[in-house]
């Protein structure tokens, strides 16, 4: 027998009153700090509206709501934003009116996934993948909630319609007055959110000998955008789905690529940016600048252990 909405509406309430619990009264465990309600102070101080929330807190709190974010992370994720929004509401009234829509980010999840190991069973779920941006497109603004003019001259009202992936379907009918008919895209009006797709490869000691790497699309949204570079190692947490999956009214094609949402996006490594240079160091490259010879002791050092090729050598250099 399956559970009646009542009960899954009382069970979603009483996710909500634990989350609510967990952010105001979870402790840390080596400073005896109320470690949630700290970062939402913080949250509201900085005038951000995502909340980091590390898993491993989730976990010792909670196993079974951390089991279903990673199973369900679509619908326990609003939960987790109304949650936010009840603290925040104690903490700083005028700032919930301010912020809408509170974001939690998830960071550390117990294993990370493979890319070559991602299949059909990971669609919908909340996994963690580590590897490398190959690609990062520019930032660009998404419609999040598209505003509509109803040309009934009777109506001619404007409405907002929530907009789902990269299409934007005209309503059937106004909402307003119930009628059918022409509607107009009001873009000046609409509400947007920046918006960037980036492509994370394997990381090179994860591929197996004689093999391509493989790469992923992931979308970034909000304050994701413009985190991660080309070249930077990343982590990244989100939710796995299918491409664009809208193809007309008598059909659909049955083959699809994946990609995944970003919930969190945390950069491991960057090189150029851990490079310390000590007053020795630069006084090195003081001499070597002034060395008339410097241009082909850097040709000559790309791969020493391979003979001649001197032209590839000097594109790579």
């Amino acid at each position: 027998m399956e559970p009646s909405i009542s009960t899954t509406v009382l069970n979603f309430h009483d996710i909500r009153d634990r989350l609510v619990d967990f952010f105001k009264n979870f402790k840390d465990i080596e400073t005896g700090e109320y470690k949630y309600r700290d970062r939402i102070r913080e949250m509201i101080i900085e005038g951000r509206k995502s909340l980091v929330i590390d898993f491993p807190d989730l976990m010792s709190y909670d196993d079974k709501i951390a089991e279903m974010v990673l199973e369900e992370p679509e619908e326990l994720i609003p939960i987790f934003s109304e949650a936010i929004a009840e603290v925040v509401a104690l903490e700083n009234p005028r700032y919930l009116r301010k912020i809408k829509n509170f974001i939690p980010r998830f960071r550390a999840l117990p294993t990370s996934t493979e890319l070559r190991s991602l299949k059909s069973n990971h669609i919908g779920k909340l996994i963690m993948i580590e590897g490398i941006v190959i690609k990062a497109t520019p930032p660009k603004q998404r419609i999040l909630r598209a505003k509509f003019i109803h040309l009934d001259p009777e109506c001619s009202q404007e409405f907002e319609v929530e907009v789902r992936g990269d299409v934007i379907e005209k309503p059937a009918y106004c909402p307003i007055c119930g009628k059918g008919g022409q509607f107009r895209l009001v873009p000046d009006k609409s509400t947007y959110i920046d918006y960037q797709k980036i492509v994370v490869q394997e990381r090179p000691e994860e591929v197996p000998s004689g093999q391509l790497p493989r790469s992923i699309e992931v979308v970034l949204e909000d304050e994701l955008v413009d985190l991660a570079r080309p070249g930077d190692r990343v982590t990244v947490i989100g939710i796995v789905k299918l491409t664009n999956t809208f193809r007309g009214r008598r059909s659909s094609k049955a083959i699809y690529d994946i990609y995944i949402e970003a919930n969190n996006i945390e950069v491991s490594q960057r090189y150029l940016e851990e490079v310390e240079i000590t007053p020795e160091d630069e006084e090195k490259i003081r001499q070597l600048a002034s060395d008339p010879m410097i241009r082909r002791k850097i040709i000559s050092s790309i791969a020493p252990s391979i003979y001649g090729y001197w032209d590839v050598k000097e594109a790579i250099a």
